[in-house]
């Protein structure tokens, strides 16, 4: 019997008394929402706790349904969901009743049940969607039934229902590629992460949808209605110079954008369109570079930081200069005091200097730091100031006096940002060292280390609750973390270059990134909040391979896992943890049956390709095995090491026979000649070495890239050989039995990471650091096609042929693995997608919204920047 989730849930609870300890539920709502604003996350918990327990007969009362009816009543709207969906008792209570609903053989019904299907979204619990998943998997039925939902919706008033059933079968993992949807109505239904590629949605009822990082490649949404239609995302600002800072005004109606020209822009954050551009007469304007905007407190007026050695004060209203601060030396940050009395500025010259607004006069010159000081910022309390400089350091001080008070040590390299959390408790840096430090802000002792960024991380940011922060980097993403416990969320991808700014609006519900490609993009500062990625790699998809049989893909990631994975449908079948490092390389036997990964924990794990199973460690490498790679026997292993070195294994017994010695650098790639007779090598030593795999002698040196070697592989016949070269950008061909030089292939814009043959040897795929993979034609060397649809670079592509045609597969660093049908159509090479394992951005290329019906301006000018294609309906065009 399955418990009532109901508005009336305390009926059956009339001896059901508040706890005598507990005053916060006499409360008005209003007081009580007004308290929970000015709480940080970790403590709305207990707040949430405080106001939901009761007793009976002096002993708590543990109920979910009576704990989910006083959420409702006694707490803000706004704080719901991030309350339930940490509330284990909640969780565990939406799982059971989900399980109940299996074994009772009515799964189906959750959709026609409002409260559960409430509660079910309202914790947002991963096991609960992967419980659903599963059942579905087993029970092909399930999916017939909730589909059947959206099919009646076309016809009959089922819309809540079939709303219900796409959110559950999307955030199950469902795909919808080619799905015919045409005419459904599915209104608020949450669609976020969804795959829709070549889908026919024409004139379906989307209005309220989310659509946050959803998959739309050349659908069809001709005449649909989309009023109230949610991407997460706003379009971007285009600049003509790159983005140096970004700032909200106080009230969240503008939005100041510092270029690198010199020049400030002002937005209208109702539609995003340009009110001014502050640059003053032609001898009162910067001259050089913006590196810090912000707006005094009041709103009312703008300081800017420059390279031109001043700080320049500016009517927020007029755009008229109003005062101009002169330095020494390139100012780097400016900030004003909470009560606007005060603004504080950092310059190269190793000093942080407090200027009296009203007298415009020099107050204090704080001296500490031993090199450039990069930002400084108050304190919500006004007292203190801090700042961070390229010494490595967060130094605080006090804001009347200007006495320095402590040093924060720990970043291993130059800290470029630092901010106070809202509440002032803590600080959050941001360093050149790849990570985000949390301090203590009284005691100054280090609370977390954030660490995700791949590159530099230019700019951090507290969430106006102080319940998340976002930094950015020269990763080109920005990062979204939990503040409390510094678990990182999302990981926001569109820049194509360095990000050098993110900021929260004032009312925490848009973030704005300023960046060196001349953009402002702005993000749901929630988004995917209610979509989770159920499976997926958390870091780069390093290397992807087919297996013999085509039937599987295993992946290795550089989170130190090997997952294994249905090819067909794309379903998560293993993951593999073992590794304590990195994984560079992962390999079938020929056989099939088993799977050799490598590492930067300088091992070779051999595992079970069926079970997943751990076998054996080949563990005498010395430096990181950067490749590996089975004889076409499958009695022996070849790995490629960072030390030049391959070492030859017995397969069976995990012996060490033969270590080949001839490169003078890194060994990236090392593969076996369909014969097995012969060994190719690709190194960072620019060269490619060809080995007799028996007697170990080396035979050719294959000389021409300029630059480090990242991928070697031969043709099916073993009569060419394909080499991927990273600083000079191309593939090139070679005789595989004399190394003469064949075509060389030129098209990509950065490192060409990773190549691979089609098995009928007519077609080369090559991946790139520019984000596309590009096919070739052996015979010509002609380009045939290009993937462009990933966000971040390739790191590996693999080839097979089925009964149903010939298959290539992708990883990458965007942490995707995913699966393309490439077809022969005339003269035409056309790629289809079939699946992916993971995205992060909203895809609408292509897509055709011919007629659409209440797309908003900002939506529209969104799809369009996005690619999406057809003329919208007159009347789509709303604010």
């Amino acid at each position: 019997m399955l418990n009532p989730i109901s508005s009336s849930a305390t009926a059956s609870y009339g001896v059901v008394q508040k706890s005598a300890t507990v005053s916060l539920q006499s409360l008005p709502v209003e007081v009580q929402e007004e308290v929970a604003t000015h709480l940080p996350v970790w403590e709305q918990q207990r707040f949430f706790n405080a106001l939901t327990t009761v007793t009976r007969e002096g002993e708590p009362v543990d109920s979910p349904v009576l704990k989910l009816h006083l959420l409702q009543q006694r707490i803000a709207a706004q704080y719901h969901q991030s309350l339930a969906s940490v509330d284990g008792s909640l969780r565990a209570f939406a799982l059971n009743q989900v399980q109940r609903l299996w074994e009772s053989g009515q799964l189906d019904q959750v959709v026609e049940r409002p409260g559960l299907f409430a509660l079910v979204c309202l914790v947002d619990d991963p096991k609960v969607f992967e419980y659903i998943r599963e059942k579905i998997q087993q029970a092909p039925e399930l999916k017939a039934k909730l589909l059947s939902w959206v099919e009646r919706s076309k016809t009959e008033e089922v819309q809540p229902m079939a709303a219900n059933a796409l959110t559950l079968l999307v955030k199950s993992g469902a795909r919808f590629s080619g799905a015919d949807l045409r005419g459904v109505r599915i209104p608020g239904a949450d669609l976020s992460f969804g795959v829709f590629d070549s889908a026919q949605l024409q004139g379906a009822d989307l209005s309220q949808v989310k659509l946050c990082n959803s998959w739309l490649r050349q659908a069809n949404l001709s005449g649909a209605q989309m009023s109230g239609v949610q991407f997460g995302e706003w379009p971007y600002l285009q600049e003509q110079s790159d983005v140096n800072s970004c700032a909200y005004s106080p009230d969240g109606k503008h939005c100041a954008v510092g270029l690198e020209n010199g020049k400030i822009n002002v937005y209208s954050t109702a539609d995003w369109q340009k009110i001014h551009t502050l640059e003053g007469h032609i001898l009162e304007g910067h001259i050089r570079g913006i590196d810090s905007v912000v707006y005094s407190p009041s709103g009312a007026q703008i300081a800017s930081a420059s390279y031109d050695k001043t700080v320049r004060l500016w009517d927020a209203h007029s755009g008229a200069l109003v005062h101009t601060l002169e330095h020494p030396d390139e100012v780097k940050s400016v900030a004003y005091s909470p009560s606007g009395a005060q603004i504080a500025s950092s310059s190269k010259d190793e000093k942080v200097r407090v200027w009296d607004v009203h007298s415009r006069t020099l107050s204090h010159t704080l001296e500490g730091h031993t090199k450039s000081v990069n930002s400084v910022v108050y304190a919500p309390s006004g007292k203190q100031i801090a700042s961070v400089s390229d010494d490595n350091t967060v130094r605080l001080w006090d804001a009347h006096s200007g006495v320095h008070v402590r040093t924060l040590k720990g970043h291993a390299d130059a800290v470029w940002s630092v901010v106070y959390s809202p509440s002032g408790e803590q600080i959050a840096s941001s360093s050149k060292d790849k990570t985000v430090r949390l301090w203590d802000a009284h005691s100054g002792a280090l609370r977390h280390t954030l660490e995700g960024h791949t590159g530099y991380v230019t700019s951090v940011a507290y969430a106006p609750s102080g319940a998340q922060i976002a930094s950015s980097g020269d990763d080109e993403t920005v990062r979204l973390w939990d503040a409390h416990n510094g678990v990182l969320g999302h990981t926001l991808l569109g820049h194509t270059k360095p990000v050098s700014s993110v900021v929260y609006s004032p009312s925490g519900s848009q973030i704005a990134s300023g960046s060196w490609d001349k953009t402002v993009r702005l993000w749901d500062a929630h988004r995917g909040a209610l979509g989770y990625t159920l499976e997926g790699h958390t870091n780069w998809a390093s290397s992807v391979v087919y297996s013999p049989s085509g039937a599987q893909i295993a992946s290795g990631s550089w989170d130190k896992t090997v997952r294994l994975w249905d090819a067909h449908s794309g379903a998560l079948m293993h993951t593999l943890e073992g590794h304590t490092w990195y994984i560079d390389s992962v390999v079938y036997s020929p056989s099939g049956a088993q799977l050799a990964s490598t590492g930067g924990d300088k091992t070779v794990h051999l595992w079970d390709a069926h079970s997943g199973v751990f076998e054996r460690t080949l563990e005498e490498h010395t430096s990181t095995v950067l490749s590996v790679a089975y004889s076409p026997s499958g009695s022996q292993i070849a790995s490629g090491t960072a030390d030049g070195t391959i070492r030859l294994w017995d397969t069976h017994s995990g012996a060490l026979g033969r270590t080949l010695d001839g490169h003078t650098s890194r060994v990236s790639s090392v593969v076996y000649s369909p014969s097995g007779s012969q060994i190719a090598s690709g190194s960072w030593d620019k060269t490619v070495c060809l080995w007799d795999a028996h007697s170990g002698i080396l035979k050719h040196t294959l000389l021409g890239h300029t630059g480090s070697i990242y991928s070697v592989a031969y043709a099916p016949s073993g009569s060419q050989i394909a080499s991927a070269g990273a600083w000079d950008k191309t593939v090139r061909l070679w005789d595989a039995h004399s190394g003469a030089p064949g075509h060389t292939l030129e098209g990509h814009g950065s490192w060409v990471v990773s190549v691979a043959y089609a098995p009928s040897g007519e077609l080369i795929a090559s991946g790139s650091k520019d984000k596309t993979v590009r096919l070739w034609d052996v015979v010509s060397g002609q380009c045939r096609a290009v993937i462009n649809d990933f966000n971040d670079h390739l790191c590996s592509v693999a080839w097979t042929i089925t009964c149903d045609g010939s298959y290539l597969v992708t990883g990458s660093a965007d942490k995707s693995v995913r699966r393309w049908q490439v077809k022969e159509e005339g003269e035409e090479t056309k790629v289809i997608f079939c699946w992916g394992s993971t995205h992060e951005a909203l895809k609408v290329k292509d897509t055709l919204f011919e007629g659409v019906q209440g797309l908003s301006k900002l939506n529209e000018r969104l799809v369009r920047q996005r690619g999406a294609v057809g003329e919208l309906s007159s009347n789509s065009r709303g604010s």
